[in-house]
């Protein structure tokens, strides 16, 4: 992979990281719009934080490298239970938020699973040849 991708990519996931820490530490302080977002939709206040403290321990595994795939993973199902429930509670903005998430984390998943089965094939090659 060319080193500008490279970069590229690390750029994109340092910035998703840097947002799901920045969501969670509001979900764990209880931020006013916080609460009442959580109230809207009919969440009890403890899943507030734990989602908080799920989306700070994905966006620390996110920049791990061998734990992003993963990382972005978790987030993902994370972003589609966020999806369906903004929906089912008719918050328009809400949806478009969490799909707009859910597609980044898509992408980065995507492009690692794809490095990992790129470096296993180059291994198995120098494996047969030698």
């Amino acid at each position: 992979m060319k080193r500008w991708m490279r970069i590229v990519g690390w750029i994109v996931v340092g910035l998703t990281s840097l947002f799901y820490i920045q969501s969670g530490i509001q979900k764990l302080a209880g931020t006013e719009e916080m609460i009442r977002h959580f109230q809207e939709i009919g969440y009890p206040d403890w899943s507030r934080i734990l989602i908080g403290l799920v989306e700070i321990a994905g966006a620390v595994l996110l920049v791990w490298p061998r734990l992003t795939l993963y990382a972005a993973t978790a987030l993902g199902l994370l972003m589609i239970g966020a999806v369906v429930s903004e929906l089912s509670a008719g918050q328009g903005f809400g949806t478009l938020m969490a799909a707009q998430w859910l597609v980044v984390l898509v992408l980065i998943a995507g492009v690692r699973l794809r490095i990992v089965f790129q470096s296993k094939s180059k291994s198995k090659c120098v494996e047969s040849h030698a």
